[in-house]
């Protein structure tokens, strides 16, 4: 006896049927594919903010506006779709986000309110950390925010296991 094992069939199709809706027809792909795919027919571009998530998606419609399509399959994969004045994007809606306004704040009163937003258990200060910085995040994802934040003021950070962050003067 012989068996054949064949890649799982998938697909993607997009297709314009007037100047304001389009037929979609996705199979298992994964959701970043599925997004790009409608992209072009969106009227602004989509980040992804998905945390190493990218689910496969099975969707289709027929005639449908492209922004009602990217809504049903930003519902379907459970994510979040954010449209706010600076665009479109979709994050996972299990990652924990940050809401910060400060202005001229010391980077320590920074990071630990970063800290407790995102559950994060250690955070490791170095002493020679020092500065302040101004930020205005609404729902930014906590890797997101942690990036801008460590970037905007020249440090650096190293992760380790059972949620310890460690954050030090300059980049590494």
């Amino acid at each position: 006896m012989l068996l054949v094992s064949l890649p799982a069939f998938s697909s993607v199709s997009i297709r314009s049927t007037s100047s304001k809706t389009i037929d979609v027809s996705i199979v298992r792909e994964p959701f970043s594919v599925a997004i790009r795919a409608i992209e072009p027919y969106l009227p602004q571009p989509v980040d992804l903010l998905l945390g190493g998530n990218d689910p496969a998606v099975t969707y289709r419609a027929n005639r449908i506006a492209p922004l009602d399509a990217l809504r049903a399959l930003v519902t379907a994969a459970h994510f979040d779709l954010v449209d706010d004045n600076s665009g479109l994007w979709v994050r996972d809606r299990k990652e924990p986000s940050v809401t910060l306004d400060v202005k001229d704040a010391d980077v320590r009163t920074i990071l630990t309110s970063m800290q407790r937003q995102c559950g994060i258990k250690n955070l490791m200060i170095d002493p020679e950390v020092q500065g302040s910085g101004t930020f205005l995040f609404r729902d930014v994802p906590c890797q997101s925010a942690f990036g801008v934040v460590l970037q905007s003021l020249g440090l650096s950070s190293s992760v380790y296991d059972n949620s310890v962050i460690a954050v030090s003067h300059g980049r590494k």
